[in-house]
């Protein structure tokens, strides 16, 4: 081979990972927008139908609890991006792995996870779960890095200005003797993994004398976004009685009449909770994607010594 040739040769870009700070990045500035394009990307080739919140949100997600962020770039282009999430009362945190469609299958998800992994190791961690589309090559990727699959979620969206605000005080209305529904609403504080400083944290639950049986929470943006996300404690045993349908449709009547703004709410349920799913399929929602939770022990921790 001729030195013209072998200078030629088109060699491969080496791909960086390394750590990145949100909190010192503009909500809307290059850097963050950069990772949302890649998550945005991501999404979209995974569970079509899906995208992240806009880079505003987006950015106050990455800072909500406690994140550890980190970046693949090849040639100064952003290409990957991994956030590590570290629980405050737990040994197991939570991760994402998002590689852009464009640059799959080059290593890149993998030191991703390394990086993730070394990190949750130092900080004693026993596990991370990890959640991707099921079916898709998350699935996969997972498997081929002896993961262990612990569960399938439905992904559920309703629209929330379809409903007739009369069909759901119908539901309010019916009697349930020995029980009541309760309100409250207050700001998210810092720390919470699942909203934002500043989301209002809106909760019916059904009481049975001074004990709660069961109650629905709601994350409503802060920044007046369209979409609510609902966390469910179903009834507990011996109370069920219709009560999650109650509670569920008094939930959606405050946030039709309190906060206009929202239009969508989003939920998560068990593939094998039928019940909550037949409640949640009644009220309207509708299945959007499914999502299949993995664990990665983590080698060297307490757990897998």
């Amino acid at each position: 081979m001729t030195k013209t040739a072998i200078n030629a040769r088109p060699w491969p870009t080496r791909v960086r990972v390394s750590r990145v700070e949100p909190a010192r990045e503009e909500p809307d500035g290059p850097r963050v927008r950069a990772w949302h394009a890649v998550v945005a990307a991501s999404m979209a080739q995974d569970a079509p139908g899906t995208a992240p919140a806009a880079p505003g949100r987006f950015h106050a997600d990455l800072n909500a609890g406690t994140t550890v962020v980190w970046a693949a770039t090849r040639a100064g282009q952003v290409v990957g991006l991994a956030v590590l999430r570290l629980p405050s009362t737990t040994v197991t945190g939570r991760a994402q792995v998002h590689v852009h469609p464009a640059h799959r299958r080059r290593g890149i998800g993998g030191r991703l996870v390394a990086a993730l992994t070394a990190e949750a190791r130092a900080r004693g961690l026993y596990g991370v779960i990890m959640a991707v589309p099921a079916g898709g090559t998350g699935d996969a990727f997972c498997l081929r890095r002896g993961l262990t699959r612990l569960r399938t979620l439905h992904h559920l969206l309703l629209s929330l200005r379809e409903l007739h605000p009369g069909w759901l005080d119908e539901m309010v209305a019916v009697e349930h003797p020995g029980y009541r529904l309760t309100e409250t609403a207050r700001i998210a504080p810092p720390g919470r993994q699942d909203a934002v400083p500043g989301d209002v944290l809106l909760t019916v639950a059904a009481e049975h004398g001074r004990k709660v049986v069961g109650c629905t929470e709601v994350v409503v943006p802060r920044d007046s976004g369209p979409q609510a996300t609902q966390h469910d404690r179903p009834p507990v045993d011996g109370h069920h009685l219709g009560l999650d349908l109650w509670v569920k449709a008094a939930m959606l009547r405050l946030l039709y009449d309190r906060y206009p703004q929202v239009t969508q709410v989003a939920t998560d349920n068990l593939e094998h909770d039928a019940a909550l799913l037949a409640v949640n399929r009644h009220l309207g929602f509708r299945l959007h994607h499914r999502i299949t939770e993995y664990r990665l022990d983590i080698p060297g921790s307490p757990a897998t010594n």
